[in-house]
């Protein structure tokens, strides 16, 4: 992910539904995980990426 950029992953699920997950780490850390379950389910994960040079 280039600097300046917050990364997100989005998951929307069709009208079949189902389960899909998220899961965002930033340099090697958990950050966030996200579930979408059932029709037309959703999840999003996003996070703060660290200042340049830390």
């Amino acid at each position: 992910m280039p600097l300046g950029e917050t990364p997100t992953v989005a998951v929307v699920l069709g009208e079949k539904g189902g389960r899909a997950a998220c899961t965002l780490a930033i340099r090697g850390q958990h950050v966030q995980r996200a579930t979408a379950v059932g029709e037309f389910g959703r999840a999003t994960c996003s996070g703060e990426l660290p200042a340049a040079g830390t």
